[in-house]
């Protein structure tokens, strides 16, 4: 992969909160019909504190698109204690938790309205030319004294393993499916390996863990094929695909309810 070098100066405040929280409620529309909330609500949910947290540290939305970059979700681990049931409330913390010479990590806690654990997570993200669609470095990336705490997870975020599967019917990107960035949301993608199992399925078992990476991007148009495998009982390795590479893996690990 191609990297450049952009110039770009930014705001910091005299405040830095180290840490952005949120608090939600979980609605009628975020359940599934054991009125639990699904999985991509959470990503949701984080992936606005992701935006505030960012615009807050000089380095978000507003910031940057003006420039003509953008920030890039490349992987992703989610562990679940428990998800919450409609009308319960949840409070979310987030934090960076790391950089390296690839990405900035920001780490994810959520608990419930007892203070009780729910789920946590760790994501890593690049900065991309929207443009020119290519990652780049910009001049903060080394030098930015951003808070940055405890890492959630001890073990690395990792790339996935390509792995030999059918997918279904292929399927047709619309433009519901799009975000800011002109290309299929990260939380879309989710949902479709999700849906992708059967309802039998979800109605037997509970998602433990998902760990995820975002390759490629998807665009209005492409026509995307989901499969899935069972290596092992309850371990599921996940791909879309399109023109015969991967855009997104995915490996779920889930237990009987």
């Amino acid at each position: 992969m191609h990297f450049v070098t952009l110039w770009f100066n930014f705001p910091m405040s005299d405040q830095v909160k180290p840490e952005w929280h949120a608090e939600h409620l979980i609605a009628s529309y975020d359940v599934d019909p054991n009125c639990v909330a699904r999985l991509p609500v959470f990503c949701r949910f984080m992936q606005e504190a992701a935006y505030f947290h960012a615009e807050h540290l000089g380095v978000g939305h507003s910031q940057l698109s003006p420039s003509g970059i953008s920030w890039v979700l490349a992987r992703m681990r989610i562990e679940i204690g428990r998800l919450p049931k409609w009308g319960e409330s949840i409070r979310l913390r987030t934090w960076p938790s790391n950089r390296d010479r690839l990405f900035y990590h920001r780490d994810f806690e959520i608990t419930d309205g007892d203070g009780k654990l729910l789920l946590l997570a760790s994501t890593a993200w690049f900065v991309i030319d929207i443009r020119k669609r290519q990652r780049i470095i910009p001049d903060w990336w080394e030098t930015a004294n951003f808070p940055v705490g405890a890492k959630v997870f001890r073990s690395k975020l990792e790339r996935l393993k390509s792995y030999g599967c059918e997918g279904g019917e292929p399927m047709a990107v619309n433009y519901g499916d799009l975000d800011q960035n002109g290309h299929v949301n990260n939380v879309r993608y989710m949902e479709w390996i999700l849906n992708s199992l059967p309802r039998e399925f979800h109605q037997s078992n509970r998602l433990q863990s998902i760990e995820v990476n975002y390759l490629a991007e998807a665009v209005y148009g492409h026509q995307v094929s989901i499969c899935a495998s069972e290596p092992e009982p309850l371990v599921f390795d996940h791909a879309i695909r399109a023109d015969g590479a991967d855009l997104f893996r995915a490996r779920s690990v889930w237990k009987p309810v």
